[in-house]
């Protein structure tokens, strides 16, 4: 009994060990293979990802390459967030990245897993080499090889525990109730993020019949597939947290898309059952992990061809299911050039309220960087770049679209109007910089262990409060035009600048006297620096206010500690 004991248990943790070697294969595949593409894959869909179809052949492509429908969606949704993609857009590449993810069952399917050392071996020396596209690719053979190892690694501690008594009763159930099995496929693909691994589990399952030992039948398997489907949606699910409508729109048809799958083949699950066997029968081996592959690529196929017909409603379900109370979100209109030709003015109107969701992605933004400040989450740090990366999309894009209003011909008080509002992007850019800048410095700090002292602390607090305010009042001021509480802002400024001078001159006694050594406090003057330009740049919009063709003094006359590091 001991020994059956000690053996149940190797198996088990030749099962997650396996499990854990397939994961981390998977993940080094997608991120060398990224790291192989460089920093053209957002882009690359941005541009190719205009109608539906493209966007259904960008997602098979890109998934193929990457080897991660989470990964596709993920980086969807980072797009959706930035406003480089929009959500009809997002639609398509859904549907092409569940068709591409089945490629990984394929290749786990074909008969090449023996040779997963040697692509293990062949990965690792190209890891060795200087080039670094080589290396790169090193990395994706070696994720590969880490595959294939870890799958004969589970099935080698699949086959014992297969035969237990345990195991039985539990396939025999699987097989006779779908929707077991389809919560199971769920809940398992939902733990480990990753639908390749579940499906690459329950071809090993399904293939161990072929020496003898009775695991799973195709009735089972089925509805752990359907599951599988349902639980990958998870990756866009939590991508989609803390983002805009559109990607939680996004993330809902995703969802959707697949749970509507799920059911269409649990309706028809006799004959779809009876079919995949005929296949089998046909042109497979019994027991094929292939079988498992075509069940999987054929139900995507087949519901990517169907729900791409009803696209519009999917969206609309979407915005039925995910509303947006929001008082700041982006108009629709905003970036329409037909609008341009139509009415320039209009087209303008629109860029103020465009401006003032730029200005609440600041908001976010600042209060992000403040938490961050006194408290290391790489949570953050990630929000942060998010950010970062939508504001300097925002920027480009209504640079860009405020020249064309231009070209259109306007009266001289829209020119007026145009020109303070391609300052006021231009600011609103620039303190993300600054506030990306603060990011890094406390990511070094944190890095080296280097937390702020109790004097610091209490110093970044106030000069922070004082920028909250002022960060609240300029995007009243400049959403009602309220002159008077501009001025309130451009009063704020000067205590910005005291304070910052303050803090330094404190700073430097501090370190006069010891308190704090040079290493903690290094990048902290910097810190304080960045914080002051912000209320420059926030200052410049007040202005703005105040005086429609006011010139920031910077521009003219820039104080040397006022030259912007980012120029």
């Amino acid at each position: 009994m001991l020994v059956a004991q000690v053996t149940y248990s190797d198996s088990l943790m030749l099962v997650f060990g396996g499990l854990a070697l397939f994961l981390f294969g998977i993940n080094l595949m997608s991120d060398s293979l990224k790291a192989a593409a460089g920093n053209n894959l957002k882009s690359i869909i941005e541009k190719t990802t205009n109608t539906p179809l493209k966007g259904i052949l960008v997602g098979i492509v890109l998934t193929i390459l990457i080897q991660s429908s989470s990964g596709t969606t993920a980086l969807m949704i980072g797009l959706l967030r930035a406003g480089l993609m929009t959500l009809p857009q997002s639609v398509g590449l859904i549907m092409g990245a569940n068709i591409g993810t089945t490629i990984t069952a394929f290749i786990i399917g074909l008969p090449i897993a023996d040779y997963g050392l040697l692509i293990l071996f062949v990965g690792v020396i190209m890891m060795f080499l200087k080039n670094r596209r080589v290396h790169h690719i090193g990395g994706v053979f070696v994720g590969l090889g880490m595959l294939f190892v870890g799958l004969n690694t589970m099935s080698d501690g699949l086959k014992p525990l297969a035969s237990t008594q345990l195991a039985e009763d539990m396939f025999h159930t699987f097989s006779t109730n779908w929707f077991l099995g389809t919560i199971f496929g769920t809940v398992f693909t939902a733990l480990v993020q990753s639908s390749s691994a579940a499906i690459g589990v329950l071809q090993k399952l399904y293939a161990i019949n072929a020496e003898g030992i009775e695991s799973i039948t195709l009735n089972g398997a089925i509805p752990i597939l359907l599951g599988a489907n349902i639980g990958t949606t998870i990756t866009a699910f939590l991508a989609s947290l803390g983002g805009n409508i559109e990607s939680k729109r996004a993330s809902f048809i995703h969802i959707m898309f697949n749970v509507i799958s799920a059911i269409f083949f649990i309706l028809i699950l006799i004959p779809y059952e009876h079919f995949i066997a005929w296949i089998e029968l046909k042109y497979l081996k019994p027991y094929s992990m292939l079988t498992i592959a075509f069940a999987h690529g054929f139900q995507n196929v087949i519901m990517t061809s169907i729900l791409f017909w009803f696209i519009p409603q999917l969206i609309k379900l979407s915005k039925l299911a995910v509303k947006d109370h929001r008082l700041n979100q982006l108009p629709e209109e905003v970036f329409d050039e037909k609008l341009i030709s139509e009415s320039p003015a209009l087209a303008l109107e629109f860029v103020k309220k465009a401006l003032l969701y730029m200005g609440s992605v600041v908001q976010e933004y600042f209060d992000i960087v403040k938490t961050y400040s006194f408290k290391e989450d790489s949570k953050l740090v990630q929000e942060g770049y998010t950010h970062e990366m939508i504001l300097d999309t925002y920027d480009q894009k209504l640079h860009d679209y405020l020249i064309k209003i231009a070209g259109a011909g306007i009266s001289d008080h829209d020119s007026k109007k145009l020109s303070r509002d391609l300052d006021t992007i231009k600011d609103f850019e620039r303190i993300g910089d600054h506030l990306t800048n603060i990011i890094d410095f406390f990511q070094e700090r944190y890095l080296e262990s280097q937390l702020l002292s109790p004097e610091g602390s209490s110093d970044l607090k106030e000069i922070y409060d004082v920028l909250d305010r002022m960060i609240k009042n300029t995007l009243e001021a400049f959403n009602h035009q309220d002159i008077e509480l501009a001025k309130l802002v451009v009063i704020d400024e000067d205590l910005v600048d005291e304070l910052e001078e303050k803090f330094r001159y404190r700073y430097i006694e501090r370190l006069k006297n010891k308190e704090v050594t040079f290493v903690k406090a290094a990048n902290y003057p910097d810190i304080l620096s960045n914080l002051e330009r912000i209320g420059d740049h926030l200052m410049n919009v007040a202005s703005s206010v105040i005086e429609p063709l006011y010139v920031p003094q910077s521009v003219i006359v820039p104080k040397p500690k006022e030259i912007d590091r980012d120029l």
